[in-house]
């Protein structure tokens, strides 16, 4: 996972929504951008359960149900050419093994910006779902065909 969480960062920011206790519920937030920034901040800190910290420069959020879902938030700093924008990556875990990355954002500054740092957080998107599949298919070879399922 630590593969996964440098080139999540590499893509720049994430934000969210939440609707609850998120850990404790089956489904991982979604973003609602009419809360504006600082309301979206507010919530992400609110999240039971999830970690926050400081990475690449970057407010971060954490928060996952193990093995199904989990979502990384970061917060734009003053000086970043989108800030105020807020970015949500979603991972989540499919049948196959494979973990799926999908990313959202609310940009509330200037909109190229904005549209280049979703660009970005989209090819990163692209780039980790594949890292998982390629990962995924090099565990599947090399399990013995009389050993046990995962």
């Amino acid at each position: 996972m630590l593969r996964v969480r440098k080139a999540f960062w590499l893509g720049g920011l994430v934000f969210l929504h939440v609707s609850g206790a998120a850990a404790q519920d089956t489904r991982p937030p979604t973003l609602d951008c009419t809360l504006g920034f600082e309301g979206l901040r507010a919530m992400a800190y609110a999240l039971p359960g999830a970690q926050h910290g400081q990475e690449g420069g970057f407010e971060a959020v954490t928060l996952s149900a193990p093995d199904t879902w989990s979502v990384h938030i970061a917060f734009s700093a003053p000086g970043h050419p989108a800030h105020p924008a807020a970015t949500l990556r979603t991972f989540r875990k499919q049948v196959t093994g494979v973990w799926t990355a999908d990313s959202k954002g609310c940009g509330y500054g200037d909109s190229s910006a904005f549209s280049a740092l979703m660009a970005d957080m989209k090819a990163g998107d692209t780039q980790l779902t594949n890292a998982s599949r390629a990962d995924a298919e090099r565990r599947k070879q090399e399990q013995s065909p009389l050993g046990p399922a995962p």
